[in-house]
């Protein structure tokens, strides 16, 4: 099926990228006048910036609860609707072994109340023409304002008589459990997973990682006690925003909160995480990847509600707020050409802030995107912005804030962090003049603080043939290994196992799929497959019969994409009902295809398979295999526990296609894969889900007709 993929995926990203072509019209060579000359120089000229604007941050009301809950109120009676958000302000803690419970009591939060199933509930609310939606801090929704009312009790059930029933616990584990999963086959997550615990460490709240390990010692007990413990109204806040009266507004949160009994919470103290002395670089192996996630990262002590967060964010706007003309994107992007685009983000935080630069660039580019990374984090730590930039970011800043104002939620937002940080009630009214008055020398000063290269982390996720020459970076001229969860790994324990040869693994993977006496009684089998692209349904289905026969078909939007057939040395394929000419690769790779289980045939063939070591895939340790049949080589990772199959990369040509395979369930004693994520092929990573699969059944012979 892998191969059978290649040639579709390259014509659907080729139909999904096409685009008219562009026309542009010349004007005729001419003089210009004096007149021209002196428009032509108004024009290039930015107009000079006026005053600040004074800014009404709107009605915004609040009041308190006898038990300690705070309520903002944003009136807005121009459309009849009405939005809640409660929040509840759950401290910073470590969950140890545990880590995970708070996604888990959040996604358990609205499966049962005393009164209503998870079932009851979901009608009560679709009835009304209203949405919820739970958290591990609490839980916001809307409704019309004709059910303001029976909404917020609603909600007030939800949150304050939550039940967490035995069955809803088992299914929203297994939902987190596969959520995790897609996490840790996701690049992107993976080098955000491993920033986190290398730039504010394991013992730090921010820097703790869900893990299968600590998901599973996740009880529905530990649940309850983190919801009894910390859900309070002494440290929670009811947003109210749209058509109420500050009358209605009291009287719908006293009858719908009154009774919520308030209880002291500890609040853990934790220190300020330190900068590293030097620069460390940080690597996680990904075989078959065809790019490098890169990050820079390090904490920052910036409050919000300073002025050094107001600074910080402008420079932040200059060096790479991801727009076209950040210094980051025009420098990786639009200069170099290694990215599609690069940004950065300065974060304020109570706690704990952190800065931090990021890219997707080529593998063979990795060091070279890094090498400017650091240049421009020095010229914008160690340079005044110039006025220009300045004044363009002072612009962005007026126009962005100015619009966030029209929406009343964001109204909301703002008074919601003004009681919750304890802010000035003048901070966002007089937001704009402090944006006006910081000059450049005043952003120079956080960025030294904040965005110098010289004590960083730099994090990298990618194929582990990178790795070295990375070491340039380093302070201490070494590169530090980490797994997905952030865990550091010893690369010597990554070394070619001594003690399994290439048939000792191909034998494992066969008695995990069911041994070779099951695996012989499968004669012929079919599977129909689908995957999601852009919202769009592939269904792929597939069949093969007596290891000589095979047929692949894709179809999407009710089209026939491609029809690929193999039948004991003769093969044919069409794409969009145009026949491919034959040649012996494409033979070649269909007569690998068309046996029933390609890796058990593989103990046939071990002069093309050795073993290259072992590498992490999903956290776990897998056995790496490598088959090289001349034209093209793959290698194929089984896990060394179950000896399973969990991913195949295949390389044909410039092509590197990386598949992780899962979800195996047994069909007549043997042991198939229903779940396949593809990545390499398009900017997207494609995942198949089976939705059918049959063995030892009648198959239609025509299928497998090549004339």
């Amino acid at each position: 099926m892998q191969r059978i993929l290649l040639g579709l995926m390259a014509l659907l990203l080729v139909a999904a990228c096409s685009t008219p072509q562009a026309t542009t019209s010349t004007m005729a060579d001419k003089p210009m006048t004096a007149s021209e000359t002196m428009k032509d120089d108004f024009r290039s000229r930015a107009p000079a910036a006026g005053p600040a604007p004074e800014i009404k941050i709107g009605d915004f009301q609040d009041f308190k609860l006898d038990n300690g809950l705070q309520v903002v109120l944003v009136e807005n009676h121009k459309l009849p609707q009405v939005s809640y958000q409660l929040f509840v302000d759950v401290p910073p803690h470590l969950e140890g072994k545990y880590a995970g419970t708070q996604n888990m009591m959040g996604s358990m939060l609205r499966r049962a109340t005393s009164t209503r199933n998870k079932e009851e509930i979901d009608e009560a609310i679709d009835f009304i023409g209203a949405s919820l939606n739970t958290g591990g801090n609490g839980a916001s929704g809307s409704t019309i304002s004709k059910h303001k009312e029976t909404f917020l009790n609603m909600m007030a059930e939800i949150v304050l008589d939550a039940k967490f029933p035995e069955a809803e616990f088992m299914k929203a584990k297994s939902e987190l459990e596969a959520n995790l999963q897609s996490t840790l086959g996701n690049p992107a997550a993976i080098a955000s997973r491993v920033r986190q615990s290398v730039v504010y460490g394991k013992d730090h709240p921010y820097g703790e990682q869900m893990t299968e390990a600590s998901l599973k010692n996740v009880t529905l007990d530990v649940v309850k006690n983190f919801y009894d413990t910390y859900f309070v109204p002494n440290r929670s806040y009811l947003v109210m925003v749209g058509d109420l009266t500050r009358p209605e507004a009291e009287k719908l949160a006293k009858d719908a909160f009154s009774d919520w009994k308030q209880k002291d919470v500890t609040v853990p103290d934790f220190e300020m995480p330190a900068r590293p002395s030097g620069v460390t670089v940080n690597f996680v192996p990904r075989p078959g990847s065809v790019q490098s996630n890169v990050l820079i990262s390090h904490p920052v002590d910036v409050k919000p509600g300073t002025k050094e967060a107001i600074r910080g964010g402008i420079v932040n706007l200059i060096l790479g707020s991801g727009s076209f003309n950040s210094r980051l994107f025009q420098n990786l992007r639009e200069d170099k050409a290694y990215t599609y685009g690069a940004g950065s983000e300065l974060d304020a935080d109570e706690l704990a802030g952190s800065f931090t630069a990021r890219s997707d660039v080529r593998n063979e580019v990795t060091d070279s995107a890094i090498t400017q990374f650091m240049l421009e984090l020095a010229k914008v730590s160690s340079e005044p912005v110039t006025e220009k930039e300045l004044t363009g970011a002072k612009s962005q800043f007026t126009g962005s804030f100015g619009r966030s104002m029209e929406s009343p939620r964001s109204v909301a937002s703002f008074a919601l962090n003004t009681l919750r940080y304890d802010l000035d009630r003048d901070y966002y009214p007089d937001y704009l003049k402090k944006v006006e008055a910081s000059s450049a020398n005043d952003l120079l000063e956080v960025s030294r603080a904040a965005m110098s290269p010289q004590n960083t982390h730099i994090i990298v996720v990618g194929d582990k043939g990178v790795a070295e020459k990375l070491t340039k970076f380093a302070t201490n001229g070494k590169v530090n290994y980490y797994d997905v969860n952030g865990d550091p790994v010893n690369m010597e324990d990554m070394a070619a196992p001594t003690d399994l040869s290439p048939k000792d693994v191909i034998m494992g993977y066969i008695d995990a799929i069911g041994g070779q006496t099951a695996i012989d009684n499968i004669k012929n089998f079919s599977m129909k497959m689908e995957a999601s692209i852009q919202g769009q349904t592939l269904v792929q289905t597939m069949v093969k019969e007596g290891g000589t026969k095979f047929n692949s078909q894709t179809i999407m939007m009710g089209m026939v994409m491609g029809d690929q057939r193999y039948n004991d040395g003769k093969s044919k394929m069409m794409q969009q009902g145009q026949t491919m000419p034959e040649n012996a690769e494409m033979a070649a790779a269909m007569k690998d295809q068309a046996v029933l289980f390609p890796v058990v045939a593989l103990k046939d063939q071990l002069d093309k398979v050795t073993i290259e070591g072992t590498e992490m895939v999903a956290g776990k340790p897998a056995v790496v295999l490598s088959v090289d049949r001349g034209n093209s080589t793959s290698q194929h990772y089984f896990d060394k526990e179950s000896m399973l199959q969990v991913r195949m990369i295949q390389k044909q040509g410039p092509q590197t296609v990386t598949f992780d395979i899962g979800d195996y369930r047994a069909i007549e004693g043997v042991q198939f894969p229903y779940s396949m994520k593809m990545s390499g092929m398009m900017p997207m990573a494609i995942e198949m889900k089976v939705t059918e699969a049959a063995v030892n059944t009648e198959i239609d012979q025509s299928l497998f007709s090549i004339d």
